[in-house]
C-alpha cells in the first residue's frame, strides 16, 4: 500500500506527466507540433505568455492529480461512497457495479438490452 502511494506521489509532482491527457488531445497536440515544426520563430514575449499559461494549466493538472491520489488512498482503505467496507463488502460492491445495466451499456458500445 505504501509503495503504491509513493509511486503515485512521485508521478503527482512529475512535470512531464499529464494527468488530463486523452487520445483526442494527444492527436491535436501531435498535429499542432508538426505544423509548428515547419515554421520557426523567436517571439520572446509570446513565449513568456505561453509559459504563464502553462504554469496555470500545470496547477490545474496538479489539482486533478491530487484528487486522483486522494481517491486512490480511499480505495486502498476500503472506502466506497463515504463508508469503510470490509473485504467481503468491497467484493459485493464490485459485483453490484459489474452487474449494473448503466455500467454494462457504457462498457460495450454494441450492448442492446432490447435484443
Amino acid at each position: 500500500q505504501e509503495a503504491l502511494l509513493t509511486i503515485v506521489e512521485v508521478l503527482l509532482y512529475d512535470p512531464l506527466f499529464d494527468w488530463t491527457m486523452n487520445p483526442l488531445k494527444a492527436l491535436y497536440l501531435q498535429q499542432r507540433s508538426e505544423d509548428e515544426a515547419d515554421v520557426s520563430s523567436n517571439f520572446s514575449s509570446a513565449d513568456q505568455g505561453c509559459n504563464k499559461k502553462a504554469n496555470g494549466e500545470n496547477q490545474l493538472f496538479n489539482k486533478v492529480a491530487e484528487r486522483v491520489l486522494i481517491r486512490l488512498q480511499e480505495k486502498l482503505k476500503g472506502m466506497e461512497e463515504g463508508t469503510v467496507l470490509s473485504v467481503a463488502g468491497q467484493v459485493n460492491f464490485l459485483i453490484q457495479q459489474a452487474m449494473d445495466p448503466k455500467n454494462l451499456s457504457r462498457l460495450f458500445p454494441g450492448w442492446k438490452p432490447w435484443v
